[in-house]
């Protein structure tokens, strides 16, 4: 596909995209979602859809290695448990990846919006999102990491939207981690999923490497700044931000899915 060479942005155009991978750095860093930023403006700016996906993956990347280096740096990653977590994020994602041509979406996307809104709810009513301290663990680490790298894995590379919001719900549930520490060991998982779905775009020609890499300059520089603001606040500002964060989310996807499927999944008409 020759498209994501075809796309000549403009100075301003370029401008826009690197202040709107900025602030998305930021927002990835403290509790995800930033290609709720990143995706629209660059459909906005008239990337194709196809490369304004593999394109948002690279800069994705770029911003999601950031962060975990930021984090490894202050010694803030608990790296029990991670290796795994990693490899079988990457096996699920890829498996993920090569499903999307079997099977169709339709049904996920109509999901989709109802998971977001459980999440939502979890988050606001939730005491466990709002301790500060870690709770006993419902199950092993090696359980844990083997068993959600390789459903989250999946999910993320099948369809993608809210994987970081899953990550982080199912640390502290099962795991019992605090709203920060999750926010933190949910980086290098994500970011393995999205490696592995930025070389399956990069293997169909659809990442424009121009937008790609002026963006992931702009997440560098907000990935670190974001890093920083959780390491000093940790829990008092991860979970406002992600509850705005996985709402915003909610709504976008019910607005583009509409209301009928969701309505009834949950009326069960």
């Amino acid at each position: 596909m020759l498209e994501s060479l075809a796309f000549a942005p403009s100075d301003s155009v370029l401008l826009m995209l690197f202040c709107a991978a900025f602030i998305a750095g930021i927002v990835d860093a403290i509790a995800g979602g930033g290609g709720l930023i990143t995706v629209p403006s660059l459909l906005l700016a008239g990337v194709p859809p196809l490369t304004a996906l593999g394109t948002n993956r690279l800069q994705a990347v770029i911003g999601e290695l950031t962060s975990f280096v930021t984090y490894l740096w202050h010694k803030e990653v608990n790296l029990a448990g991670l290796l795994l977590g990693m490899i079988a994020t990457a096996i699920g994602a890829t498996a993920g990846s090569f499903a999307v041509s079997l099977f169709p979406a339709d049904i996920l996307r109509a999901l989709l919006p109802v998971l977001m809104v459980a999440i939502t709810v979890y988050s606001i009513l939730s005491k466990r999102l709002k301790n500060v301290v870690a709770q006993q663990a419902k199950v092993s680490s090696r359980t844990f990491m083997l068993s959600m790298g390789l459903i989250i894995g999946f999910y993320n590379g099948f369809f993608g939207p809210g994987t970081g919001a899953i990550w982080m719900i199912a640390f502290a549930i099962l795991l019992g981690y605090t709203i920060k520490q999750a926010s933190i060991a949910t980086k290098p998982l994500n970011l393995m999923g999205n490696l592995v779905s930025l070389i399956f775009f990069i293997s169909i020609s659809s990442v424009n490497y121009q937008i790609g890499l002026i963006m992931g300059v702009a997440q560098v520089l907000g990935s670190v700044l974001g890093s920083k603001v959780v390491i000093r606040n940790g829990d008092r500002v991860v979970r406002p931000i992600f509850i705005t964060v996985t709402l915003l989310m909610t709504v976008k996807l019910i607005y583009e899915t509409g209301t009928g499927p969701v309505l009834a999944f949950v009326t069960g008409h």
